[in-house]
């Protein structure tokens, strides 16, 4: 029960940081703010460009951009 309110707040949190924080190079070519859709958390940079890829590699989306939060990396899709 703990993560999904984990969850929330580290949504609530990457939105906020996206605003004042650009993305960081090499997770994708686009910023953070044309990827509107957040996925989820990842304890590893490697493992949200893994999940980011899987995504575009199964048609989930186009785009993706793991941004880097204080503990965690956030996923960010366009779609």
């Amino acid at each position: 029960m703990i993560r999904p309110v984990f969850r929330a707040g580290a949504a609530a949190l990457a939105t906020a940081v996206l605003l004042c924080v650009p993305a960081p190079a090499g997770a994708a070519s686009r910023s953070a703010a044309s990827n509107d859709v957040y996925r989820d958390w990842y304890w590893t940079h490697s493992a949200c460009v893994a999940a980011g890829q899987g995504g575009i590699d199964r048609g989930h989306w186009e785009t993706y951009t793991c941004s880097e939060g204080d503990w965690l990396w956030h996923l960010w899709t366009n779609r």
